[in-house]
């Protein structure tokens, strides 16, 4: 992306190796030098260099990491269409993948490594269309030749502050401005019908299973929408960073009370996982006080993130005898005050998300904008329909902004 070019320009500075600091919660930390990555290109200006990586013939693994809101493929479309040069990745997948076949290359893997559930499968489904505008006959040979297999990765990895870079060359006199901050957990899950296929990765921590979809879920549902869930809390009640949030014990009760009585009892089981121990286990990652995790980053895109972590938990409770969709519900109240604050600002150069504008129009009447948002349908859907959810949505903001968010968690936590 055109935003990456200091971070290209820095990595090609130091001949492309990096410095990765991990943190226990313990506050201990291992530092270790990076230097895998042969050569980095930027899309704007290496376009060719790109697609003959991908067309490469020695090329047998693509891995992909893309935001919650890249997925939209309306651009790459367009462009294909137009015959215009590739802007989007799944541009340059298809052209890429298109010269592998006029090549008579053999297919290879497009690893999706995405916050996205069944996300091999997503990442399919939005390359088709593209590939079927470049030749129609290229989706058939996709299908034939190239492995999409799901996965599921977990490592919070912060954005780096340049009190860490400072921090590394107080400590160690050697300062890097492609520094890398995460926790010392990780965890990485992917479909084994492409094991054969790739190196021993197995040996350095990977896990090869049939099904990866009770993994996503399980991340998603639990991690994902519970940072949603904390990081708009804690904004609410002057906190910065997500470990300060989880100091705060009403915080930490409504994360409880999501995880444990509204995310965990919709979620299918998988053996030999204990949900509320892998709960316990999150809950003492976010409280890591060494990563510095902002709320800010963790609300940042929430109009892409709320559909795919938080609203699946709605939908699946919603469909019980009795729901439990307080916590839930309250994500989406929260949203709702956080954008109307920015709209009473006037300050949506301040929002991070791929739908700013598109929420901008919805807050024009801030008279009607809670209405407006609960029925904008390409982000709730059906949900919009449900009496029980959006009365529940309508209450919640009401006691928001006539007593605040500790007195909207104390019915719940302080009188039980």
């Amino acid at each position: 992306m055109p935003s990456d070019r200091a971070l290209v320009q820095q990595l090609r500075k130091q001949n492309m190796h990096y410095t990765l600091r991990e943190f226990s919660a313990q506050g201990t930390s291992h530092t270790r030098q990076i230097q895998s990555i042969d050569q980095v290109l930027l899309g704007p200006d290496d376009r060719e260099a790109i697609l003959s990586g991908i067309s490469d013939r020695h090329t047998r693994v693509i891995s992909l990491t893309i935001t919650e809101g890249g997925y939209e493929i309306g651009r790459s479309l367009e462009h294909i269409l137009k015959g215009e040069a590739p802007q989007t990745v799944f541009h340059y997948l298809a052209l890429g993948l298109d010269q592998r076949r006029r090549d008579g290359q053999r297919g290879l893997i497009l690893m999706s490594c995405d916050n996205i559930q069944e996300n091999g499968a997503v990442l399919k489904a939005a390359l088709d269309p593209c590939l079927a505008a470049i030749d129609p006959a290229l989706p058939g040979w996709v299908e034939e030749s190239v492995y999409f297999p799901n996965s599921m990765v977990d490592r919070i990895t912060p954005a780096t502050r340049t009190a860490d870079v400072d921090a590394l060359e107080q400590e160690t006199g050697h300062r890097d401005e492609a520094l890398v901050v995460s926790e010392d957990y990780f965890q990485w899950v992917l479909e084994d019908q492409v094991r054969a296929l790739l190196p021993p990765i197995a040996n350095f921590g990977v896990t090869f299973v049939p099904d990866v979809r009770p993994y996503e879920q399980l991340k998603l549902s639990v991690l994902n929408a519970g940072h949603s869930l904390v990081g708009f809390l804690g904004e609410a009640m002057g906190y910065r960073s997500i470990h300060e949030s989880l100091t705060d014990p009403l915080i930490a009760a409504a994360f409880d009370q999501y995880a444990l009585q509204e995310a965990i009892p919709v979620l299918s089981p998988l053996n030999g996982v204990d949900y509320a121990a892998y709960y316990q286990r999150v809950k003492s990652r976010f409280a890591n006080p060494m990563l510095q995790d902002s709320t800010a980053r963790i609300m940042a895109g929430s109009s892409d993130k709320i559909p795919k972590f938080l609203l699946p938990i709605l939908r699946a409770q919603l469909a019980l005898p009795s729901p439990q969709i307080d916590m839930a519900t309250l994500v989406v109240a929260l949203w709702w005050q956080y954008l109307d604050g920015i709209a009473q600002r006037a300050a949506w150069e301040e929002l991070m998300d791929t739908r700013r504008d598109a929420l901008r129009v919805l807050f024009e009447d801030s008279s009607s904008s809670a209405e407006r948002l609960i029925n904008y349908e390409p982000i709730f859907g059906e949900l919009s329909g449900s009496d029980r959810f959006v009365s529940r949505y309508y209450k919640l903001i009401q006691d928001l902004q006539s007593l605040g968010v500790p007195q909207v968690l104390d019915p719940y936590f302080l009188k039980h």
